[in-house]
Order: structure tokens, then sequence, then C-alpha cells
């Protein structure tokens, strides 16, 4: 929609201009693969639980620097994705930047779909774009996908989790009963604010993207029913850090015969 194709001018600001211009005096060395986290707790929990680095204070993103860290004796690095599309964007391109070629992307989702409940795992084969930022990259996109390598291993990696479309979207207060029939009809299960962004993305900058999500919350189908509310303990969210840093790993320490 805002990708036009007679367009063939450079970006104003690239990601490897910011990391030169704001960050000139930190060479910041990267491996191939990454986990960034859209859900609170997830870099304190692989710092606990793990032995770990830290790599540099000012992940040089242009939306507000983060921490990133290092997993001690295994090629991979983790930080905070970031929230909702743009920000998400922001850091892949500047992890593509970086030399960074696997993202697995952890994060929570809302679900409408019947028969899904708080804590069930969905690592989707497509994400419908209803965010802003997948359209200035592509002239038109109704879904993107995620790496289908990644998203097949994370399937047979992660016990229990559900090959689920999910819909991603810029405008939480607008997930209207309506709207959400409609997704159903689609064949869409869930809704967050990134992943079709990171997909599609991804897919533009050639970058390996798969998304893995934990039901943080179960809409109602329909109004007159249980309202809305966070329901994902600390223990369900434990137990899926748990489950996605062990996919993480074995992508990491496997990646040449995965790719």
């Amino acid at each position: 929609m805002w990708n036009f194709l007679e367009d063939h001018t450079p970006a104003v600001i690239t990601a490897q201009c910011h990391i030169e211009s704001a960050h000139a005096n930190e060479k910041l060395s990267l491996p191939q693969t990454a986990v960034l986290f859209y859900m609170h707790g997830g870099e304190a929990f692989v710092r606990k639980n793990y032995k770990t680095r830290l790599i540099s204070k000012r992940f040089p993103r242009f939306l507000a620097s983060c921490p990133v860290y290092l997993l001690r004796h295994h090629p991979l690095c983790f930080l905070d994705g970031g929230r909702g599309a743009p920000q998400a964007v922001d850091t892949l391109e500047t992890l593509a930047a970086l030399g960074v070629q696997n993202v697995i992307c952890v994060g929570m989702c809302g679900v409408f779909a019947g028969g899904l409940t708080c804590g069930d795992i969905l690592i989707p084969s497509k994400a419908f774009v209803e965010e802003g930022t997948s359209l200035h990259y592509f002239p038109s996109i109704t879904f993107s996908q995620p790496d289908q390598v990644l998203h097949q291993t994370a399937l047979q990696t992660i016990f229990g989790a559900k090959d689920l479309p999910i819909v991603s979207t810029d405008a939480v207060y607008r997930q209207t009963f309506f709207k959400e029939n409609l997704w159903r009809g689609q064949g869409a299960a869930g809704v967050d604010m990134e992943t079709s962004a990171l997909f599609s993305v991804g897919a533009f900058l050639k970058m390996h993207v798969v998304s893995v999500l934990v039901a943080s919350d179960v809409h109602p189908l329909a109004q007159g029913e249980e309202s809305w509310q966070w329901k994902l303990s600390g223990e369900m969210r434990k137990s899926f850090f748990e489950k996605c840093m062990g996919f993480a790993l074995d992508v990491a320490d496997g990646c040449g015969n995965l790719l």
C-alpha cells in the first residue's frame, strides 16, 4: 500500500547507517542465531538459568536500545525484541545488518478459537497482515509465512505445539467480536502485534525467521461469555521459556545441518 513499484530510490536512513552513526565506537559481533523476546521475563529467565555474558548494554536499533547477551559455549545471542510491528522490524533490520541469519521470536498471543486454552503453544504457519509495517516492504500482502525449515523443526522439537495461523494487528482495542469472527473464518486462531511483520520483513531480508507463541489469554467467542482477562501463570511462562530455549539451542548448535 505504501511501497511503490516506481520507487527505485534508496532509503534515507538504513540500519547499517544508524549503527555506524550512533554507535561508531562499539564494534558489535553477533552469532548467526538470535532469540528475540516479545514478552516480559524472557531475558531474565535465560540469565538466571543459563551461563550468559553481556555483549553490549546498547543494542543499536533505532527505537529504544536494550542489552544484548550471549549464551556461553553456544553460538546464540538473545535480547528483548520490542513491542509492536515497527520496533520488532527495527530490531530485525538491525540484526540483519550485524550478520544474524536465524531468528527465533518468542512471544504471546490472545486466542479466539474453540479448543484452545491459556498456556497452549502456537507455532504459526502463516500470519495475516493487519499491521502497517509490512506494507512498506511489499506493494500488496495478505499474509506472511515463517522459514519452512525452522517452522517444521520447531513443531518437531516443541512437544504439544499447535500449527495454527494467527493475525497480527496494530490496534489492540479494535479487536471486535465481528473482526475476530472474520479472522476465525480465515482459519486464524490467535492475534498478536508482531509476527506478520517479522515473517514478511524476514523474507524481504532473506533471513530465516520463526515465531513461537504462548496463549496468554482466551477471548470470549461471543458477547455475554466470560470476559477477557490475563491468565498466564508464572509456571506456564517458565515452562514456555524452557521449551523455546531448548529449540533455540538445537537450532544454534546445529544450524549448519538445518539450513
